[in-house]
């Protein structure tokens, strides 16, 4: 009796290991899952990379956007505005008041066609801050002229430097609005 009773557990246990896969089968499903998921994580990091990549390039046009644009010496530190001559402070003056409306044009041309209009009004601002210019320096007198300290020249020196560094802020604005149109279509 003993006997059947051991031959019947062992062959329960022999028929339950039957059923069960054999080991091998089981690490060829364990490497079959790791490779499925190396390669899921794999496209990931191809995915990933490539988005990086894009953005580094884009970036890297910016950049180089920028780079390529010519760099006008600031209106306060030639040697014009220091000048004490009435003529060749005069003369300089509208020199760079005619570059600085070049400049205006460029960024006008560059600005794209579905832009806000905050900075349509921005480029509208330089236009009108440019012919503000143009008329205060019309009207400076070599009085006005010898005053150095305080008065119209120097506002109108203030009022150059300004106008510079609008020009530049909406320069970038278009960099920043060319790149975003872009993006999204």
């Amino acid at each position: 009796m003993k006997m059947i009773i051991t031959i019947a557990i062992l062959s329960t246990a022999l028929f339950a290991n039957a059923e069960e896969r054999s080991v091998i089968d089981k690490v060829r499903d364990k490497t079959e899952a790791v490779v499925e998921k190396t390669i899921d994580k794999t496209k990931e990091v191809v995915r990933d990379t490539k988005e990086v990549a894009r953005d580094t390039k884009d970036s890297i046009k910016r950049t180089v956007r920028r780079a390529e644009r010519p760099v006008r010496p600031s209106w306060c530190t030639t040697k014009e505005c220091l000048s004490d001559q009435f003529p060749v402070y005069r003369g300089a003056a509208a020199v760079s008041l005619a570059d600085l409306g070049r400049e205006i044009a460029v960024v006008k041309a560059q600005t794209p066609a579905g832009a806000p209009l905050y900075f349509m009004t921005r480029i509208q601002a330089l236009d009108e801050q440019l012919a503000f210019l143009s008329e205060r320096l019309s009207l400076l007198s070599q009085e006005q002229f010898q005053v150095r300290t305080t008065g119209p020249r120097v506002d109108f020196d203030q009022c150059v430097a300004d106008l510079e560094q609008a020009i530049s802020q909406a320069e970038s604005g278009t960099i920043v609005l060319n790149g975003s149109i872009l993006i999204a279509k």
